[in-house]
């Protein structure tokens, strides 16, 4: 868990810089974000994600790494909680095309540096165990 003190946000970086989409995943992992008895937890889910045709396991993908990302946020109080908690936005996000699609890239880079920024103010120290 040391990775969480706010000398180590470097690290966090070269993790954001490597694979984007597991940042959040990773952090939400550490900070033990995960409920017991959500979908991402039931392996038949990503079993069937996986056999029809590996389009689905790809969506799937996505929307728990948006979600980690975004209870990640919420733990560590970036600004907007409003806006990147609530689903109804990330979905009006996929709907509308091109500006809905420019919007959703920026809330996950949003996201991503925000989280960033708060590791490197050190608000991940009080959740070292």
């Amino acid at each position: 868990m040391d990775l969480l003190k706010q000398k180590n946000w470097w690290i966090w970086l070269f993790i954001l810089l490597l694979g984007n989409s597991f940042f959040g995943i990773i952090l939400a992992s550490m900070l033990d974000l995960y409920q017991e008895d959500a979908w991402y937890k039931k392996w038949y889910v990503w079993v069937l994600g996986v056999c029809l045709c590996f389009f689905p396991f790809i969506i799937m993908l996505t929307v728990f790494s948006v979600q980690s990302l975004s209870m990640v946020a919420k733990k560590l109080s970036v600004p907007g909680e409003e806006i990147y908690m609530s689903p109804y936005t990330w979905i009006l996000c996929l709907i509308v095309p091109i500006l809905g699609w420019t919007l959703l890239f920026i809330m996950v880079l949003y996201l991503n540096i925000w989280c960033l920024i708060s590791l490197y103010r050190g608000n991940g120290e009080k959740f070292i165990k």
